[in-house]
Order: structure tokens, then sequence, then C-alpha cells
């Protein structure tokens, strides 16, 4: 046996071994995880042009996260509620409103967040009602929530939706040879990935990545670590674990990668307000410099800074949507 046999044999099995840890873990929790997927799917309501449905928040309600828009540099806040989401094309005007139970106590608040940025695009807490022009194709999220703790029966009213879009998931934006997603499924997992997913794929597996708001889908060839199933992509703990992810979409495109699509870009600009340069600087003691630890790699976008943050390095925390 050569010295190259050698070598390929014992990185071989260290490859397997570390499979065998990960693909074990992830077996272990199977049965948790599935079950938390469940509860997360369930607990969204798919609306359609002119539905009219009923809702309770109850004490056990799952929690949501949101910002309260009509107040100035308000940070995020969680309450307990119910989630919907719908498909909508540019240029239509939303209108919900939300009627509550008499004798109830609930005090409503509306939210609605885009699927595709994960952007927050409208809010109420006033007047139990919403209006929103649609900006751009795709999936929108409506949260109805209980203001300070508040309980309660309510029905929902939704109109103004034009016509139905299939809800987008999008492609690896990056090329084959530089992205970390597919890299991660080709060296961790040995997969061997398509180009682009299939419209059937029941004997793929079918990797998601759910991040900022979107979720990015890779499908790939079964292989003795992965049979073909929905795979999710744990990046607190740096698992693929069993499971779709809480909101999947269909007909898979690949966006192009452009300054307006880049979904870290425009959650500086949109969420923090930053004026990013197109490249760092070699000096940056001046500027904003935030980091996106993702796949054993780190994207770095500097900025001016603003009144939100001060000239200095900063971290995005993933799990916690924070900067």
């Amino acid at each position: 046996m050569t010295k190259l046999d050698q070598l390929h044999r014992k990185l071989n099995s260290m490859i397997s071994r570390k499979f065998f840890h990960k693909v074990a873990a992830s077996v272990a929790v199977t049965g948790m995880i599935l079950s938390i997927v469940i509860d997360i799917a369930g607990a969204a309501t798919r609306l359609k042009n002119g539905d009219t449905v009923n809702g309770f928040i109850q004490t056990n309600s799952p929690s949501f996260r949101y910002r309260n828009q009509s107040l100035r540099n308000s940070p995020f806040q969680n309450a307990a509620g119910e989630e919907y989401i719908f498909n909508s094309k540019r240029g239509d005007t939303i209108q919900v409103t939300v009627e509550v139970e008499d004798g109830s106590t609930l005090l409503p608040i509306l939210v609605l967040t885009s699927s595709q940025t994960g952007n927050q695009v409208a809010y109420n807490d006033k007047t139990r009602s919403l209006s929103y022009k649609v900006t751009a194709d795709g999936e929108y999220r409506l949260l109805i929530l209980g203001q300070n703790n508040t309980r309660g029966r309510y029905t929902v009213a939704i109109s103004g939706i034009t016509g139905d879009t299939t809800a987008q998931t999008p492609q690896p934006t990056s090329t084959p040879s530089n992205d970390p997603r597919r890299l991660l499924l080709q060296n961790e997992y040995g997969l061997t990935l398509l180009d682009k997913c299939p419209a059937t794929t029941d004997k793929l597996v079918v990797a998601n990545f759910p991040e900022y708001g979107q979720t990015y889908t890779y499908c790939g060839n079964p292989n003795r670590f992965l049979r073909a199933g929905q795979y999710t992509y744990d990046l607190a703990s740096g698992d693929l674990k069993p499971g779709a992810p809480a909101t999947t979409g269909s007909n898979p495109s690949t966006p192009p990668v452009t300054a307006t699509t880049d979904p870290r870009r425009l959650l500086l600009q949109n969420e923090y307000g930053l004026t990013l340069l197109d490249k760092c600087p070699t000096i940056t003691d001046k500027l904003v410099v935030a980091n996106f630890p993702e796949y054993g790699q780190t994207y770095t976008y500097c900025g001016n800074p603003n009144r939100f943050l001060r000239a200095g390095q900063y971290t995005y925390d993933l799990a916690s949507g924070d900067l």
C-alpha cells in the first residue's frame, strides 16, 4: 500500500467518524425536532383573499418578536399570538381587520413581515386594522399579537390580494466553488448536489438553510449518511437535522447576487439605517464593521456610523437576530 493510499484511508476514516457522530446526534433527537417543526408549522395558517378566520390568543400561545414602528428607535419586543401567511403581488393593497369577541380584554397588535427579507413592513396597535401596499411579489407573514399580555378570541379578515403568487424558496446565490452552504453539504455530509432542485424531490436529500427571513434549499442524491427526505440546518449547533423548516416554498429560483438582493446588506440598511461601502478599506477604525459568521467563514460589511451604531466592530447573532 502506498503512502497516498494510507493517507486516503486515514482521511476517509476521520470523515466517517465525524459523519457518524453528526448523524447519531441528529437521530437521537429526531422525535423532539420533528415535534417542534410540526408545532411551528401548524401555528401558521395560510390565508387567501376574502378569508375570515377565527383566532384565540391563549397563555400557551407561541411568542413572536416584533418592533413597535410607531416609536422611534423602539427595541425588539416579544408577545404571544398567532401567525398567518399569504402570498401577494406587487401593487396589491392589503387590508386586514381584527374584530375582538365581546367581553374580551384582548388588545390586538397587527404586524406584517416580508418572508423574503425578514423585514417588518407594517405595524398597528391602535385601530385593529392594517393597510399595506405590496412593493414586491412574494410571501408575507401576518402576526396577531396580544398587547400587554392580553388574551382572548378574535376574528381576522383579509382582502386586497388580487392574485396569488407561489412562494419562492431562494436557491444558493454564490457560485458552486465558493458557496459556503454547498461546500458544507459536500465536505461534511458527502452529498453530490444538483445544480437546481427539480419539481419532484421525494427521492432526494433536500437540505434547507433558514437565514434572514428566507430559506435556501439544496438538493442532492442520498448516500450512506443521509437518506432521502427533508433536512434543516441548525446554525446554532452546526448540525443538519431531520425535518422541513417552519415555512417552505416551492418552485425554487436562483436570484442573482447584487447589492439589492444581498440579505445581509439589506438587513444592515433597513434594520440599522447603515450607508454601506462597496468594500471595506484597509483602515476601519472610524467605520461600523458588521461581521456575519456563517459555516466556518465570516462575511464583513463596512458602513458609516449613525445614531444607531457608533464606529466599531459588531457581530450578528443569527439565533437572536441582533447585531
